[in-house]
């Protein structure tokens, strides 16, 4: 039982809560979010703002006024292109600490990033940089294709690809969606920048992300509501 009690106060311990956390608060649970829109539309923000983004893409079609679409994009396709390239920046500083550490000598930096376990979040740091990068390329494709097939007749898409509200409603929301996801990754990367210095700060801003997803963002709760 003293064991138990001591494994517990000890620091592998905290790293091993953290981990779990940050993999229930992170892959998971934005793995299973799309399964809640889809079965809670009304009551996730992502569901809501689903059915706006319709309503908008039928009237944008309906007045035949494409360059709204255009234009509305393109604040996305610019903050899209700038995180993508945030991310690499992030992962090649990332890369360089884990190859350049071990030959700086007793500089503190060198210490701290050479400790027992350190490397292996600065990889699971690269790791999430990149998927990130990944996610805001994707993105911008999907902007892409929607910027240059907005201007289309409707009826040679419709012929192709059937309603042609549903398709570019369903670029947009891809792209949203891989947007979405991108910014997540650089939230998950603050836990784990965190637990290069201390276990427990890498359990409380996992904590604090989840509350913020959970309590504050992802769903419509009632006391959740804009001001006038």
């Amino acid at each position: 039982m003293s064991d138990l009690k001591d494994w517990i106060a000890s620091s592998e311990a905290a790293d091993w809560i953290g981990v779990v956390l940050w993999f229930l608060v992170f892959p998971v649970y934005h793995a299973t979010y799309p399964f809640l829109v889809r079965a809670l539309p009304g009551r996730t923000t992502k569901g809501r703002v689903d059915i706006y983004r319709r309503s908008w893409i039928e009237r944008m079609l309906e007045r035949g006024d494409v360059l709204v679409g255009v234009h509305q994009t393109r604040n996305l396709t610019m903050v899209n292109s700038l995180l993508a390239s945030s991310a690499l920046i992030l992962m090649g500083f990332t890369a360089n600490a884990v190859l350049q550490a071990p030959g700086e000598g007793n500089t503190a930096a060198a210490k701290l990033l050479t400790e027992p376990g350190n490397m292996h979040k600065l990889w699971l740091l690269i790791v999430v940089f990149g998927v990130a990068f990944t996610y805001f390329m994707a993105a911008l494709r999907h902007l892409g294709f929607f910027n240059i097939m907005i201007g289309a007749d409707p009826k040679v898409v419709e012929e192709h690809e059937g309603s042609s509200t549903d398709f570019y409603v369903g670029l947009i929301s891809r792209a949203s969606s891989r947007y979405t996801n991108g910014v997540r990754c650089f939230y998950s990367a603050f836990p784990i920048f965190m637990w290069v210095f201390n276990a427990w700060l890498f359990i409380g801003m996992t904590t604090f992300f989840a509350i913020k997803f959970i309590g504050f963002q992802d769903f419509a709760h009632a006391w959740v509501k804009p001001s006038a």
